[in-house]
C-alpha cells in the first residue's frame, strides 16, 4: 500500500511527466502562435538577408557569415543524403555557398513576398547538384584561402550516404535541428541573464535532453534536492515558466523565417513532431 507521499509523487509525475510536459508545451506554442506578429519577432532573418546583400553595409560580411552558419548543416545534409561521400558533401557544400549563394548572388533573388528563403535555398542546391552531375570535372571556384568566410570546418552532423531520409527530408531535419539549437542557446542566455539558472537546468533536464537526445528525464526529486526547492510542485512551477519562454522564443525564430502574413502553424507542428520523437 502506497504512503500519502508516494501517492502524491505519482500524481505529480502523471501530471508533469515528459509526455505531459511536451503536451502542455505544445499547447503553449499553439496559443502563442495565435498572437499578432510584432516588429521584434518577425523579420530577423529577412533583415539579416537585406544586410548581407548590401555591399555598402559595414556589417554585410558578418550577416553573410551568420546566414551561412545557419543554413550550412541543412545544405550539407541534403548533399550527403543524395549519395555523396562525406568529403564530396563537404566540398560540394563549400562550392554551393561560394558559387551560388555568393558567386551568383542568390541573396539578391530572395524576396519575402515570394515565399520562404529556405524554399529558395532548397531549390537552388537541388539545381546545383544537377549541374555538378552534368559537369563533374568542371573546376569549381573557391575563395582565395579555399575556405568560405570563417565557418567551422567541423562537420555539423554527418549524414550517412543513402540513408532512409530523402535529401529533402534530411535538409528539413537539419534545418529544424539548427533552429532548435539556436533557440536553446537564446533561452539559456535569457534565463541566466535574469539569474534563473535553475529554470534553465530544470528545462534542460526535464524537457530538452529527453526530447532532443532521448535521454531519461531527471526525476523531480533530484532536481528539487539539487536546487534546494520546496518539493516537486515548485519544480513543476519553474518548469512551466521556462517552457513558456522557450515556446515564445521558438515562435519568434519560426516567424522570422516566414513571409509576412504567413501562419507559423505548419512549421510549428513539424517542429513539435520532431521534439516528440525523442531523438
Amino acid at each position: 500500500m502506497h504512503s500519502d507521499t508516494e501517492q502524491t509523487s505519482e500524481r505529480i509525475d502523471a501530471a508533469t511527466g515528459p509526455e505531459a510536459d511536451l503536451r502542455d508545451w505544445s499547447s503553449e506554442v499553439e496559443r502563442a502562435a495565435e498572437s499578432p506578429r510584432t516588429s521584434s519577432s518577425t523579420a530577423t532573418s529577412w533583415i539579416l538577408i537585406e544586410d548581407a546583400r548590401n555591399p555598402e553595409s559595414p556589417t554585410s560580411r558578418i550577416s553573410q557569415e551568420t546566414l551561412m552558419r545557419r543554413y550550412w548543416p541543412a545544405v550539407f545534409a541534403f548533399i550527403r543524403s543524395s549519395g555523396r561521400s562525406e568529403q564530396q558533401a563537404e566540398d560540394l557544400t563549400q562550392g554551393f555557398f561560394c558559387d551560388v549563394v555568393i558567386g551568383r548572388d542568390l541573396l539578391a533573388r530572395a524576396d519575402d513576398r515570394r515565399g520562404r528563403f529556405r524554399s529558395l535555398l532548397l531549390s537552388s542546391v537541388r539545381n546545383y547538384l544537377a549541374d555538378d552531375h552534368r559537369m563533374r570535372t568542371a573546376q569549381r571556384r573557391s575563395p582565395g584561402d579555399a575556405r568560405l568566410l570563417s565557418i567551422d570546418t567541423e562537420h555539423p552532423g554527418s549524414e550517412p550516404a543513402g540513408t532512409v531520409d530523402s535529401p529533402e527530408s534530411a535538409f528539413n531535419r537539419r534545418w529544424i535541428d539548427e533552429l532548435l539549437e539556436r533557440t536553446c542557446d537564446e533561452v539559456r542566455e535569457r534565463l541566466v541573464a535574469r539569474g534563473h539558472s535553475m529554470h534553465w537546468d530544470i528545462l534542460r533536464n526535464r524537457i530538452l535532453k529527453p526530447c532532443l537526445t532521448g535521454a531519461d528525464p531527471v526525476p523531480h526529486e533530484e532536481l528539487a534536492r539539487k536546487w534546494g526547492l520546496r518539493g516537486l510542485p515548485q519544480v513543476a512551477t519553474l518548469l512551466v515558466s521556462a517552457k513558456r519562454l522557450f515556446a515564445t522564443t521558438l515562435l519568434e525564430n519560426v516567424r522570422a523565417t516566414l513571409p509576412p502574413g504567413s501562419s507559423p502553424n505548419a512549421e510549428l507542428h513539424e517542429l513539435l513532431r520532431t521534439l516528440g520523437a525523442g531523438r
